[in-house]
């Protein structure tokens, strides 16, 4: 392209030159043209010069960075070639002095990647990463900044313990900087996995600093400077502009421990460590990422030379098995998994520019698919098919044009400009489908909003041709009108379901307007991808499809003969139109079937009124609008309730119907009879009834939503009641034919315009019914606290009508108010904000419930519904006890730690110190902690500082027994000497006076954070594989552990990225692990072993949901917490 700008400039030049070589003495002679011509030859002389010398200037800039290109493609290849020897002297210094794990230094760094995939990547990158444990960091990473942030200046980290691991990926491209040496911050610079394999990290640069121009000139601001963006490093120097040398952290302030203090850790560091007993362990647990360092469990306060003596356990072998082992100890999260920081890839707002051909669309793809508005023509003979026998009176010349169908007598009419006999519009045309009449098999029927014909063609391609030409013409106006549309379409009706057709099915969402249903691939997509008209078509209830008529054979195949859940093809529509395919919907639930059902029909223009009286009622009130001076509310079925219901008021079968009388009689008794205080049990187990037995049967639903309307019209003296009753059932279930529940909505709001006490149970119905709406019905009937609180208060006085205490690991109790569709989730992270504690993700708390069969704790998940749960309580504590369940007896839900996240120790909160403490003092009774009875005594006096303060000068017996009973270990307290023991343990309190609760808080956790499996979930097992050997299941962040019942020494080490399955296994807990094979071994011999547990079947359920739950968040938290 420069060429040929240079050859048009000169031929310019060239052209030109002639007049610019005339002698002066010819100038005097010259003609005003002459004049004119030679100033234009003077202009375009000077701008021939100027562009010359822009060129000039732009080819030396051209040249100039070609040069620059050039030499950083050199500094490249040298920065390669001494990568590769570097890497080769590590492998050649690996294989002679072996691998010695070393500390790394802390880094804030999380991921939030599981690792719960096993492939052949950790093993592959063993051998490469390994080595660089013994390399120092400044020493292989000279281009790493950290930003120092004021976390970090505090003294706390959460990064020792942040496992993670990061893909290779290619070298993005630099940013571009700025010319007035502003600080521009770079997200990252990765290098490729083959020429740094010994280092998986990315180069993290916090600030660059962009050079300064060259002698203040802005000519090359618009080029970048590769060498700007490239750290070379050599043997002695590191040469780069943007990389500055990284200021030292300030030193920390020492705490200077007291001499009892100084006693007591090494006391903990002696008692709590745990024997590496792994080395047996015939499932080595590889170390899948390096980086992942976290021996030090309890950074907070642990010492360096706990640190060096924690690191100091791992052994160097030289077998194979050993030197994976070597990398992976059982009690650190080294070795347990691999984390992957994606973090930089998900970064949208990078910085980078993206070209405009690489950039990914917010609009739909699917517009381009819209017609153009060059309208489709078409003309040609069509016969209008009748009885008639003057044909050629029929014969008609059409033409179809600007969306509209034009009909001549012949086609020299069109040329004599005269008026189509008739017109249809395309938008007004229904449907186009071939027929078959009177013998003719090239005709067609054309169905408009006013009438339908039948026409016919000379031949059936040109029949076939018209056919798809019409609808393809209907389609693409339909679609062009939507696509055209300023405003959004206001549809009827929308939501996803299952479009079948001629066998094949869809899943689409659909958009009902006016007489046609959208069918659309995205709920966000304007432009549809098909459609249906639905004017004249026949929609009806399909109970069964054709796909149900099958042989059940796999169901009857089945040993487990319990009912099966109810299948989604249950809830399917038809529509059916004249010479077309049937199409059917399939929806989710019955509710979405009768709201579809009910508007598919209206757009159908099927007016048909069917059902019982007052379902023909509804019909009508719908119909109209439900207006609420409508006389149709005053209606005798809507207003009559003097006598016991003799009939139901809606359609029921045989058996059916007898039960249905039974719910209407049983809710007109509850709201005829006055509720009295002396009484009030009564109404409660009737409504208890009354509303269980809907939650089981559902053809019942809509009979006690028809009666309660019914009931609460005002026609009854005790209507209250009612509307209680209808309170209580709103947040259970809603009806499942649409038209009743608009009747319901409608009833609602037209007495919440009203005054009264009804008007106050009408607004609280209606909030719990648009409550409900959002989250979903329940799955139990109505629990007995919450029956009560409706019944014998007022539930309009607050937004949550129930509470309930909770008991906190400290003790204590906080009452927590719900109403019938608050979950789990939502009650516990209402209770973490009054308690100043972490969301239950991050903090690992849980709500538990206890089990009257088991007398253990149940965990609550977190969709459950809190009346749900308590009424299930209700009927196994009904089941205990063999029949109806005391005033006095009720639920106990604990708040408890699940799950004990290590690397967010940094980030707790007071209060939830104080409940680790206290929970700790649980394990130390229970003897789940190893303690020598010395560091038992001096861990109760800590506890009886906390609790009591500054010792007493004499010990009483009430305190001696509490310190005793609450905070020493029980098996110890029975062998020992109650005397010495009450001696030694007053004398221990006496020296922590002066000791606040904060710091009596801080060493107990100081202490017991020397134990390596501190915070983990224990469980009592007895090891199948071992003679029925006592162990504990120890459930960590990273792995299950199986450590030995009395010594508390590690057995076996299961990470969770090599666990293959786990779960109950013939009444027993089984694990199954994958496992790397020796060069060795057996051909036949697996990869994955299975270990199996013998345990009660109950714990097999709460160990199995527990293992899970860890293994689900264990993402979620890498990801929250960074």
């Amino acid at each position: 392209m420069l060429v040929l700008v240079l050859w048009i400039q000169l031929s310019c030049c060239g052209s030109v030159k002639p007049l610019l070589m005339e002698s002066p003495s010819s100038v005097g002679a010259r003609s005003p043209e002459d004049e004119l011509i030679f100033e234009k030859s003077a202009k375009v002389k000077q701008w021939v010069k100027n562009r010359m010398k822009e060129l000039e200037d732009q080819n030396e800039r051209l040249r100039l960075q070609n040069l620059r290109c050039t030499t950083q493609l050199q500094m490249l290849r040298s920065f390669t070639e001494k990568s590769k020897q570097l890497k080769a002297e590590m492998a050649m210094s690996r294989s002679i002095t072996g691998t010695l794990p070393v500390m790394r230094d802390t880094e804030n760094r999380t991921s939030d990647d599981s690792g719960l995939t096993s492939d052949d990547t950790s093993e592959r990158r063993l051998l490469g990463t390994s080595a660089i444990e013994s390399t120092p960091r400044q020493q292989r990473k000279p281009g790493r900044l950290r930003k120092e942030s004021s976390e970090m200046d505090k003294g706390s980290s959460t990064s020792d313990s942040s496992p993670w691991e990061e893909e290779a990926k290619p070298i993005p491209v630099p940013r571009k900087m700025t010319g007035n040496n502003n600080f521009m911050e770079r997200d990252s610079l990765n290098s490729y996995a083959d020429d740094y394999e010994f280092d998986v990290e990315d180069e993290i640069f916090d600030e660059i600093a962009s050079p300064a121009d060259k002698e203040g000139n802005h000519k090359y601001s618009g080029y970048v400077n590769l060498s700007d963006f490239v750290a070379i490093r050599d043997d002695k120097n590191i040469y780069s502009d943007i990389v500055k040398p990284s200021s030292e952290r300030p030193a920390l302030p020492e705490h200077k421990p007291k001499a009892w203090e100084s006693r007591l850790l090494h006391l903990a560091a002696e008692c709590l460590s745990v024997s590496d007993c792994v080395a047996e362990c015939d499932v080595p647990c590889t170390s899948a990422s390096p980086n992942h360092s976290a021996n030090n469990l309890g950074r907070e306060t642990d010492s360096p030379s706990s640190r060096r003596s924690c690191g100091s356990k791992l052994s160097v072998r030289s077998s194979p098995r050993a030197l994976s082992l070597s990398s992976a100890s059982p009690i650190t999260p080294e070795g347990l998994y691999a984390i992957r920081d994606v973090s930089l890839e998900k970064r949208s707002d990078d910085g980078y520019y993206t070209p405009p051909d690489a950039s990914r669309h917010s609009g739909d793809i699917r517009t381009s698919l819209i017609p153009s508005f060059d309208t489709v023509e078409k003309s040609g003979y069509w016969n209008q098919m009748s009885d008639s026998r003057l044909k050629s009176l029929k014969r008609r010349y059409v033409v179809l044009k600007n969306n509209q169908l034009s009909f001549f007598r012949t086609a020299k009419h069109i040329s004599k400009g005269e008026d189509p006999l008739m017109k249809i519009a395309v938008a007004d045309i229904i449907s186009v489908a071939k027929i078959t009449q009177q013998g003719s098999t090239y005709a067609f029927q054309l169905v408009t909003q006013s009438a339908k014909y039948q026409f016919m063609t000379d031949s059936e391609r040109t029949t076939h041709e018209w056919v798809t030409t019409l609808n393809a013409v209907i389609k693409g106006s339909t679609i062009r009108d939507l696509a055209t549309r300023c405003a959004p379409v206001e549809a009827s009706i929308s939501g996803w379901m299952t479009k079948v057709r001629c066998g094949h099915s869809k899943r689409v969402y659909a958009s009902l307007v006016r007489h046609k249903l959208m069918f659309f691939k995205n709920s966000e997509d304007t432009v549809p991808c098909g459609f249906t008209q639905l004017k004249g078509a026949r929609i009806m209830d399909k109970q069964k499809m054709s796909s149900d008529e099958y042989s059940g054979s796999s169901d009857e195949q089945n040993a487990d003969k319990s009912p099966q859940p109810q299948k989604k093809d249950t809830y399917s529509l038809s529509i059916e139109m004249a010479n077309e395919d049937p199409l059917y919907i399939v929806l989710r639930s019955s509710e979405e079937k009768e709201k579809w059902l009910y508007f598919l029909r209206a757009a159908s223009g099927d007016a048909t009124l069917c059902g019982s009286p007052f379902a023909i009622l509804v019909q009508r009130m719908l119909a109209e609008g439900g207006a609420p001076d409508s006389p149709l509310w005053k209606d005798l079925l809507l207003t009559s309730c003097d006598d016991t219901p003799k009939e139901t008021l809606m359609d029921f079968e045989g058996a059916d119907k007898k039960k249905a009388l039974e719910i209407a009689k049983a809710t007109y008794l509850f709201v005829s009879v006055l509720m009295r205080p002396i009484a009030a049990q009564y109404h409660i187990d009737l409504a208890q009834n009354i509303l269980s037995t809907a939650m089981q049967h559902e053809f019942l639903r809509n009979e006690v939503y028809a009666q309660l309307i019914k009931l609460t019209s005002g026609s009854m003296p005790f209507s209250i009641q009612g509307w209680k009753l209808l309170a209580m059932a709103i947040p259970l279930f809603v009806p499942t034919q649409y038209s009743l529940l608009w009747l319901l909505k409608k009833h609602i709001a037209r007495w919440c315009m009203k005054t009264g006490d009804e008007s106050n149970m009408a607004e609280y119905c209606q909030c719990a019914l648009e409550r409900v709406l959002r989250v979903g019905g329940r799955e139990a009937g109505p629990s007995r606290l919450e029956t009560t609180s409706v019944l014998t208060r007022d539930p309009t006085s607050t937004k949550f009508p129930h509470s309930i205490s909770v008991r906190l690991p400290n003790g204590q109790y906080q009452v927590v108010e719900f109403d019938g569709s608050t979950e789990i989730g939502q009650c516990l992270s209402s209770l973490c904000l009054k308690l100043g504690i972490r969301p239950a993700l991050l903090s690992g708390y849980a709500l538990y419930i206890d089990d009257p069969t088991t007398k253990g704790l149940q965990l609550l998940k977190g969709k459950q519904k809190l009346c749900d749960c308590l009424y299930e309580w209700e009927v196994r504590q009904r089941d205990v006890l063999r029949g109806r369940i005391s005033a006095d007896c009720s639920a106990t839900l604990s708040l408890r730690m699940r799950h004990y996240w290590r690397h967010l120790i940094c980030n707790e909160t007071a209060m939830e110190r104080s409940f680790l403490v206290w929970r700790m003092a649980e394990e130390l009774v229970c003897g789940r902690i190893p303690t020598s009875p010395q560091l038992a005594e001096q861990l109760a006096a800590l506890y009886a500082q906390l609790s009591y303060g500054d010792a007493p000068a004499q010990m009483t017996e009430e305190q001696f027994a509490f310190i005793t009973k609450q905070f020493y270990p029980s098996k110890m307290l029975d062998v020992a000497c109650l005397k010495s023991l009450r001696s030694s343990l007053h004398s221990s309190w006496s020296e922590l006076s002066g000791m606040g609760e904060a710091d009596a808080i801080r060493v107990i956790l100081q202490v017991l954070r020397k134990w390596p499996l501190f915070g983990c979930h224990l469980q009592a097992a007895g090891m199948r594989t071992s003679n029925e050997r006592k162990v504990f299941l120890a459930l960590a962040d990273t792995a299950v552990h199986v450590i030995d019942h009395r010594h508390f020494d590690v057995i076996r080490s299961f990470p969770y990225n090599r666990l293959a399955s786990f779960g109950g296994f013939h009444n027993d807990f089984m694990l199954t692990a994958e496992r790397m094979l020796l060069p060795e071994s057996h051909p036949e011999e697996t990869s994955r072993e299975r270990v199996t547990f013998s345990m009660e079947k109950h714990e097999v359920e709460q160990l199995t949901l527990h293992l899970a739950e860890y293994i689900r968040c264990q993402k979620l938290v890498w990801k929250v917490s960074k």
